[in-house]
């Protein structure tokens, strides 16, 4: 049984402490949250100590693990203080907002006995498991260009997160589209181009992008487009749109995320999940599979998942995307 802490305690720290309290091989053992009520929330819901400082849970509490899901720029301290003092990290996207800092983490987890796995679930859930044994087993051939778009509406901008300002759609929703591409054609990406657009969110006072879109080349030539957004209107049937193309030379696939199978129609048509579902009271679906695959790691029984070193790969391809925006022209991507 896996003694388990979580720092962050919002919507996704919020979500897997569920899930670790589910688990038969995990304990979730204490919580670390700046916010009040988050803490409050923690102690009446799962009846553990709670703290305002994650360095404080780390000294205090004896954690074989910790969840890290703090919002997009304040991953570095709390991850590089959990490998140093050997606990092993499930961290949330994307590893880093800085690729000095990405790689440092790379450095620290080699000199420590603990593992870091960055939470890229995707790489998990079915579609995208089904598309990878395709293209494994050759039935795509070879892969030519991938078309994606990830896109919210703008109730996750303006309502869902506070931190918004702090960050961009590319950080938020594109690392997600650069690891998905990344894991199911093995690629390295070589250079990048962007443009972005600066209006509605501006104009409601969130200094953020609109839209990011980016065209990607790899070093077998394959390219890449992925665009990322989140003002789409509030009477989408989904908070989330996600489309995939995949050409390759032998056949191609397309996977249509915004619609799981499922509609309801009453005063508006709507999509809900169907990837993640409750199973006698339970919750079953990817976000329970990584779990159990980071568990399974620790133990030592298969492979880390998900290594820092892809996520320092999807951290130095969203920096070039940033240095394509502000230059715009392309971008090499850094050496690891």
């Amino acid at each position: 049984m896996l003694r388990f802490g979580i720092v962050g305690f919002g919507i996704m720290g919020r979500l897997y402490g569920r899930i670790i309290s589910e688990s038969e091989r995990a304990e979730l053992v204490a919580v670390a949250s700046i916010s009040e009520s988050s803490r409050n929330l923690a102690r009446e819901k799962y009846g553990v100590p709670t703290y305002e400082n994650a360095v404080e849970m780390y000294e205090k509490e004896e954690l074989d693990a910790v969840y890290i899901a703090t919002p997009d720029f304040l991953h570095f301290e709390f991850a590089k203080e959990a490998l140093t003092r050997g606990i092993n990290i499930l961290l949330e996207k994307p590893m880093t907002m800085n690729a000095n800092e990405a790689r440092e983490l790379v450095k620290i987890e080699e000199q420590s006995e603990a593992m870091g796995t960055i939470r890229f679930g995707n790489r998990f859930s079915p579609p995208f498991l089904k598309v990878k044994s395709a293209i494994s087993e050759g039935k795509l051939g070879e892969i030519v260009s991938l078309n994606a778009r990830l896109n919210d509406t703008i109730y996750v901008p303006t309502r869902m997160i506070s931190w918004s300002a702090k960050t961009t759609p590319a950080w938020f929703l594109m690392s997600h589209l650069l690891d998905l591409a990344f894991y199911l054609t093995g690629k390295k990406p070589v250079r990048v181009s962007a443009r972005g657009v600066k209006k509605i969110l501006v104009s409601m006072g969130i200094n953020t992008f609109d839209v990011i879109q980016s065209l990607v080349e790899y070093e077998d030539g394959q390219t890449g487009v992925f665009e990322t957004g989140w003002i789409l209107p509030e009477s989408m049937p989904s908070v989330v749109d996600s489309f995939w193309e995949i050409v390759g030379s032998k056949s191609s696939v397309f996977i249509n995320l915004g619609d799981q199978m499922l509609t309801f129609a009453a005063g508006k048509y709507e999509k809900p999940g169907t990837i993640m579902v409750e199973l006698n009271g339970k919750l079953q679906g990817y976000l329970v599979y990584m779990l159990d695959l980071f568990i399974d790691a620790v133990l030592g029984r298969i492979e880390n998942p998900v290594p820092l070193r892809d996520g320092l790969i999807n951290v130095l391809t969203l920096d070039a995307v940033h240095r394509a925006l502000e230059q715009k022209s392309w971008i090499e991507v850094e050496s690891e």
